[in-house]
């Protein structure tokens, strides 16, 4: 290991070549922790909705707007952060983000007004924005290649965990405490966590991949990639070739319909449990955690695997799974939304969950089997930043708005089968295309 030069040192970037096993797993630690508070301070929002409209009487269309302005800066500022991290000192920008979000979470509880509100989770966009880009390159550098496969599916576990305890710590804290002390104790740990980040040792870039192969040292970028995805070099020209593949542009409007129905339904499941079935916070809370972590856990593995499964028998076979998910999911859901006994209700909104949970992965899959390689993080930052503004971010203020003029569970109604419904009936259009344009992508890799 090469011994820190003073001057880093003065600078707090502590830095080697390569990290001890201790000093890794220390690191990875911290970065999984971080994670799951990223989604606990996203969700908490949702779990104590019913509280703040109380207390400080906002309108349906403002609490939406609260969950749109979140997921909107958050879609604008993930790509100019991601170019940050690939120059920056990693650890200093994952301690920053992190220390900015969790004090605009603490803010958050001592907001008084609708506008104060605003400002602080629109910060916060700002802050989990620049988190995933230089969480992920850390942990490319922090661990073996044969290990990062493994080590990237424990990280992402924790967006499913997150959201469990921002749904159940939320609601059961708003439920004896107030409101406002949810976002304290979600916060307050942000803040521990940043300095622990701070501390961490900084890998050097590349620092586990030399003296392999080149096509292995592109794997966690490719990770990366499917994760986050980035905006490369030369976008106009590469824009110009996405243009010539039609199922690329059918995966975006997929991901963009089913990014509305999972970024509304998320965010109003707790309030719209509340007033269906005249529960109280900290229950409403529980069950939407179950709903999430259940449907998320079976539905992106068994989806994944069924995709696997009918990939190797037909080259629309991810597509495929995904389009059956959609399709499935939108009746599923309009089922459960018309069903007023609680236990039918879960069940049945789960099983939904599961269908929709189907096409994450397939969707991404697919991405990356139609665009040749030096063209995929343009293409998958490009689709995530397009279904982020047009899906999940417009997703809280669109029902919010119609929640204004019509009850929350007929805006819910008329919103998430529907989507869900489009997203089916444009990946069915993609079933004709898929094949032609994989072999294209195929036949380029060939020629070049």
């Amino acid at each position: 290991m090469s011994a820190t030069t003073p001057a880093r040192a003065k600078m707090g970037t502590q830095r080697q070549d390569r990290l001890s096993r201790g000093q890794a797993r220390f690191a990875f630690t911290v970065l999984l922790i971080i994670n799951i508070l990223n989604y606990a301070d996203r969700y908490v929002l949702s779990a104590v909705l019913p509280k703040i409209h109380s207390d400080l009487g906002l309108t349906l269309p403002e609490e939406g707007l609260l969950g749109s302005s979140f997921l909107l800066v958050y879609a604008i500022a993930t790509l100019p952060l991601g170019v940050w991290a690939d120059r920056g000192i990693r650890k200093n920008i994952v301690s920053l983000c992190v220390g900015v979000w969790s004090f605009a979470t603490l803010l958050a509880g001592m907001a008084r007004n609708f506008i104060q509100l605003f400002v602080v989770r629109s910060v916060l966009g700002f802050g989990e924005a620049g988190y995933a880009p230089a969480s992920l390159s850390l942990l490319g550098d922090l661990f073996p290649r044969a290990q990062r496969g493994r080590i990237l599916s424990y990280w992402s576990m924790g967006t499913l965990l997150g959201a469990a305890v921002g749904f159940t710590m939320g609601g059961l804290i708003a439920e004896r405490l107030g409101w406002r002390w949810a976002f304290y104790v979600v916060g307050i740990p942000g803040l521990i966590c940043a300095f622990l980040a701070w501390r961490m040792i900084e890998p050097r870039r590349g620092a586990e991949d030399e003296g392999k192969e080149a096509a292995a040292d592109s794997e966690v970028a490719d990770a990366e990639s499917a994760l986050h995805g980035g905006i490369g070099k030369d976008f106009w020209e590469t824009l110009n070739r996405l243009r010539a593949i039609p199922t690329y542009w059918v995966l975006v409007a997929a991901l963009i319909f089913s990014f509305f129905t999972i970024g509304g339904t998320s965010y109003w499941l707790p309030s719209y449990i509340v007033a269906s079935f005249q529960l109280n916070l900290a229950t409403a809370g529980l069950l939407s955690g179950i709903v999430l972590v259940t449907s998320g856990l079976v539905g992106t593995v068994v989806g994944g695997w069924l995709a696997d499964f009918f990939q190797k028998r037909r080259p629309q076979g991810r597509l495929l799974v995904a389009t059956l998910g959609l399709l499935a999911g939108a009746p599923l859901v309009l089922l459960a939304l018309f069903i007023h006994m609680l236990w039918l209700f879960i069940v049945i909104f789960i099983l939904a969950g599961i269908a929709l949970n189907f096409c994450t992965g397939p969707l991404n899959a697919v991405l990356q089997d139609i665009i040749v390689p030096e063209m995929r993080a343009t293409a998958l930052g490009l689709s995530l930043l397009l279904a982020h503004l047009l899906g999940d971010a417009a997703a809280p203020f669109t029902i919010g708005a119609l929640a204004g003029r019509i009850p929350l569970g007929l805006a819910l109604t008329t919103t998430a089968p529907t989507s869900l419904f489009i997203a089916g009936l444009v990946c069915l259009l993609g079933l004709r295309s898929v094949a032609r344009d994989m072999r294209r992508m195929r036949e380029d890799m060939q020629q070049t």
